[in-house]
């Protein structure tokens, strides 16, 4: 091949490679639109939840303070409150919980948007592989131009690289979050557990020592429910 037909070729291929980003764009473009839609509707449902659960959340409060006044109108009254209380307290964990969820979902979705617009900014600008292998191979006539080009691949490696760590590094934060917030959760709910049964416990010993004044005979103890121990 003589030297016009080598720059005529290395010419095309420069165009060719010039062009490629401009007609993968609309696709991805395209794409992007799908996902974008598809985000915003989830985070729509998100946040009809999150209202739904804050309008039960209230009512739970104004309802379980309609019950405890109706308790105060009772002769056994601490145990009408503990019975009221334990019933509020399942229902604000069934809430808790869905909240977790939410959460939970809302950071996996922020992570894969975080690494699709990395992937967005790479596909702009083609790895330097890509661009060597597009280009007629010959060496550089001015070191200072090969240089360049090598630490200016170097740089994008290294952004490539930092941009994956801060994904890998987000999705791990969020799932030491979830994971510190249900720990949290269980650990409240031993320790109610354990609180109820400390009461169960009063509330027998109590009943004993009174009948044992009145000269009855105490009825038997009821063995305590084993509280399960937090994870």
């Amino acid at each position: 091949m003589n030297k016009t037909g080598g720059r005529f070729l290395a010419v095309v291929l420069a165009l060719a490679c010039s062009i490629l980003p401009v007609l993968v764009a609309p696709a991805r473009a395209a794409t992007g639109v799908e996902v974008d839609a598809g985000s915003a509707s989830t985070a729509a449902h998100r946040k009809v939840e999150r209202d739904r659960i804050k309008m039960e959340r209230e009512a739970l409060t104004a309802r379980r303070q309609q019950d405890e006044a109706v308790c105060y109108q009772r002769f056994a009254v601490e145990d009408c409150l503990r019975g009221v209380r334990a019933k509020a307290r399942e229902s604000h964990d069934r809430l808790r919980a869905q909240e977790i969820e939410l959460n939970d979902a809302e950071r996996r979705e922020k992570a894969v948007e975080r690494l699709r617009a990395i992937e967005d900014k790479q596909m702009a600008v083609p790895p330097a592989s890509k661009r060597a292998d597009a280009q007629v191979r010959k060496p550089s006539a001015d070191p200072d131009v090969a240089k360049a080009q090598r630490d200016q691949d170097a740089h994008q490696r290294a952004q490539q690289q930092n941009s994956r760590a801060q994904v890998q590094a987000s999705e791990q934060a969020a799932r030491a979050a979830g994971t510190a917030e249900r720990a949290a959760q269980s650990r409240a709910k031993h320790t109610q557990a354990l609180q109820a049964a400390e009461e169960r416990r009063a509330r027998v010993e109590k009943s004993q020592a009174d009948a044992l004044a009145q000269g009855r005979k105490p009825a038997a103890p009821l063995p305590a429910p084993a509280a399960s121990a937090p994870r």
